[in-house]
């Protein structure tokens, strides 16, 4: 939902002059607001990601602003406005990130409606919450940023509880259902039309062309009709040690004209998580697959199970200081990983994989400011889009990044 625009560069400038420490405001004994900003560069080899990354930009940036207002013990209202830029895209148009009325009734069970984070794996509730995390961004394999809106949040319902056991842990489940509101000026509806487009012409070419097909299209919608999924983690008597695991399923419809060209359908996307902190150390790790079908003008350009997994290792020498090391990988096909199957049935073979090593660093100047710095070496092409690599990617790139930010 956007909501107006912001000039984002002026506002950047203005608190980049406040003091150093601010406080989060409490207007009264109800009311809490809270408020983040982050200014970062990115810059990659041969390949562009996310932007026209390989001149390197500083259209990167968010301005958050949250509301929390609980008027009775057992009621809370909650907004946030966020601004985003990120190359040609977000503009800091100001929108709902998220907005609910929250009904917790005890600790076992709870009621939240509005538009809500899905929850994920681990991370993803977390994801516009900058000092939340050690790197610049979370493990691209399973919270991949330029598909960040299909997974950010929905708008509809969900129960929660926590469940405890004297001897054993205790759980936190979430159960939710709505449908998701996609915005028509983010780079993954540019680039799906991009691709519909390119396949247009590829008939167009044919010697026979498919005389059902059109010549061209200027637009397309892509209407979500439900998704739904639940969450459990388990905090087990194993001190810092945890355990989840997320499913989610939907269905998407998209449409041309007002004729349905195609649909994507999520049967089962699952991520199994785990977190384990230790001293000066915290191990993270999570596997994901996500079985779905794709088609488009009665052809299916995808069909069956991707596969992605990462491991990360964080190391604070100090309070303010962490060392942060990643390994992660993506397979657009489980059972094609090489993309064997998609060349012998003619389709484009995009290096259909992504293995990623990175090392991060964060410094926390005060409990406003941080400064992080990441480099990561990059082997596949899988998850970069055909939009900002139009020519295909190359196979072995890198990037950089660092990202300043400001919370209170």
């Amino acid at each position: 939902m956007k909501l107006f625009n912001l000039k984002s560069f002026l506002l950047l400038l203005i608190i980049l002059l406040l003091p150093t420490k601010l406080p989060a405001y409490d207007l009264c004994d109800q009311m809490q607001i809270h408020g983040f900003l982050s200014q970062g560069y990115i810059h990659s080899s041969d390949n562009n990601f996310l932007a026209d990354s390989q001149n390197g930009t500083f259209e990167f940036n968010e301005i958050g602003i949250n509301f929390n207002s609980r008027f009775h013990d057992k009621f809370r209202i909650g907004a946030q406005l966020l601004s985003r830029d990120l190359g040609d895209y977000g503009d800091n148009e100001v929108r709902l990130d998220w907005g609910l009325i929250d009904y917790h009734h005890q600790d076992e069970a709870g009621l939240r409606l509005g538009k809500i984070k899905i929850p994920m794996g681990f991370y993803n509730t977390e994801r516009d919450s900058d000092f939340l995390r050690p790197m610049v961004f979370l493990p691209q394999s399973i919270y991949d940023e330029t598909r960040r809106d299909l997974w950010l949040s929905q708008v509809g319902g969900e129960l929660y509880g926590n469940l405890a056991t004297e001897r054993y842990g205790f759980f936190d489940y979430q159960i939710f259902y709505g449908r998701i509101n996609y915005e028509k000026d983010t780079v993954y509806y540019d680039s799906s039309l991009a691709n519909i487009k390119k396949r247009l012409a590829d008939n167009q070419a044919k010697p026979t062309p498919d005389p059902n097909l059109p010549t061209d299209i200027d637009s397309f919608d892509r209407d979500n009709e439900y998704i739904y999924g639940a969450a459990l983690v388990y905090n087990t008597p194993v001190e810092n040690l945890r355990l989840g695991v997320t499913f989610a399923a939907s269905r998407d419809e998209i449409t041309s004209g007002g004729a349905q060209i195609g649909e994507l359908k999520i049967k089962s996307k699952m991520v199994y998580s785990l977190e384990y902190s230790w001293n000066s150390l915290i191990f993270r790790s999570e596997y994901s697959e996500n079985d779905r079908t794709q088609t488009v003008y009665g052809t299916s350009p995808l069909d069956g199970p991707s596969q992605a997994w990462y491991v990360m290792l964080t190391y604070s020498p100090t309070d303010q200081l962490s060392f942060t090391i990643l390994y992660d990988e993506f397979y657009r096909l489980k059972h094609d990983k090489r993309g064997d199957n998609a060349s012998s049935k003619g389709t484009i073979d995009s290096i259909p994989w992504r293995k990623d090593w990175g090392l991060g660093m964060r410094y926390d100047f005060n409990n406003n400011w941080t400064l992080k710095a990441e480099y990561h070496a990059v082997d596949g092409g899988a998850l970069l889009l055909g939009f900002f690599n139009p020519e295909g990617p190359d196979r072995y790139w890198h990037y950089g990044t660092a990202k300043i930010s400001f919370n209170f």
